[in-house]
């Protein structure tokens, strides 16, 4: 089994999808990125984090294919990225984004909870899967 598979198959079982479209997402981008130079477990945790609305699959979609089309090797790209894109979008976004920047800063490590009471309250399972879904693939 490989590594992806058994990623996909925890976070199933660690109940850390909002919605099967949710999953359905991720899988699909779990495939297109896990042979990419740049993969990592802090990149599948974007994924993750990504993967809840089509909307932000394509963002994350069109930065892997610019970080491709610029044979990227690490996912830098992304942490100058976001900084600029975090200003024009609405506050949970923006704290949704930070997650994925403090994934990437911190390889290995899943960030404070504290970031949940910063969330709307429609906002906070989005971000508390996220947090699940970083502990449990940090543990594979």
């Amino acid at each position: 089994m490989f590594w992806t598979d058994k990623v996909v198959e925890a976070l199933h079982a660690g109940d850390c999808f909002i919605s099967s479209l949710h999953s359905a997402n991720f899988i699909q981008l779990l495939e297109e990125i896990k042979t990419y130079p740049f993969f990592s477990r802090e990149l599948c945790k974007c994924a993750f984090t990504a993967s809840w609305d089509q909307e932000h699959v394509n963002i994350f979609r069109q930065t892997m294919q610019e970080m491709l089309d610029n044979h990227a090797t690490d996912c830098s790209y992304m942490l100058e990225k976001a900084v600029p894109l975090m200003k024009n979008i609405n506050h949970n976004e923006a704290i949704l984004y930070q997650l994925s920047i403090d994934f990437l800063k911190h390889p290995g490590e899943t960030p404070d909870e504290e970031c949940l009471l910063k969330l709307s309250r429609i906002w906070v399972p989005i971000g508390d899967s996220a947090l699940s879904a970083s502990e449990i693939i940090d543990s594979l």
